[in-house]
């Protein structure tokens, strides 16, 4: 009995003292249970107030999405107008190069026309002669001719002292191969050495106003009968 009493002691204080042990370290955990539950408590007003709601995320991903689809839209736009500026600059070049082109391929070909029409004109006219001409003084301007025309000094004509009144003639200053087509009207010159005196419009054509004569060619063209008038007459 006294045995059985004894090891109920023992117990009692072994479990006592354990209590002992256990007491504090449980009291601190609890302790400290206790303040975490309090920090969070005071801290998770302020994280809820942070943290952004499902209908802010959605908002803020609906925003990035329509600015990012706007700069590609600008991006796509502008590309385009660049594009297009290109392709009318180009078409505008393209278009201004072909009518250059066209018009000097135009031109050349008046030229060509040009010089053979002279050309064929010059094979087909008969040289007749050569010589010195001369172009009327101011004088004579409002005279009659031989032809009984008034003369002209405006219009293109020469006195010829053989060459039949009427026929067309070539004229060409040898000096600077100008050329000019006269009408024979009158009679002469008869002095000087001189084998025609044109009208003053003609001799511009020839640019011989300075010197007042040049040497020069007579072609009588082809729709002229070329004969010569046996009887001259005088100014």
């Amino acid at each position: 009995m006294i045995q059985r009493t004894a090891k109920t002691t023992l117990t009692c204080l072994s479990l006592a003292a354990t209590l002992a042990l256990i007491a504090p370290a449980s009291q601190a955990a609890d302790e400290h249970t206790v303040s975490e539950a309090s920090r969070t408590a005071v801290e998770s007003p302020e994280a809820s107030a942070s943290a952004p709601s499902g209908f802010e995320r959605l908002t803020n991903a609906a925003t990035t999405v329509a600015v990012t689809a706007a700069g590609a839209a600008t991006t796509v736009a502008t590309s385009a107008a660049n594009a297009a500026t290109t392709v009318a600059v180009n078409a505008a070049s393209a278009a201004t190069t072909t009518a250059v082109s066209a018009a000097v391929v135009v031109a050349k070909a008046a030229n060509v026309v040009t010089t053979t029409a002279v050309n064929a004109a010059t094979a087909a006219a008969t040289l007749f002669q050569t010589g010195r001409v001369s172009f009327y003084a101011d004088k004579f301007h409002g005279r009659p001719t031989a032809s009984g025309a008034i003369y002209d000094a405006e219009e293109m004509t020469m006195a010829h002292r053989t060459l039949p009144l009427g026929t067309k003639v070539m004229i060409t200053n040898t000096a600077n191969q100008r050329s000019v087509v006269v009408t024979v009207n009158d009679r002469g010159p008869f002095t000087g050495g001189r084998v025609g005196d044109l009208s003053r419009a003609a001799a511009e054509k020839l640019n011989m106003i300075r010197s007042g004569i040049a040497e020069a060619t007579l072609h009588i063209l082809p729709n002229a009968s070329g004969k010569q008038d046996s009887k001259p007459k005088d100014r």
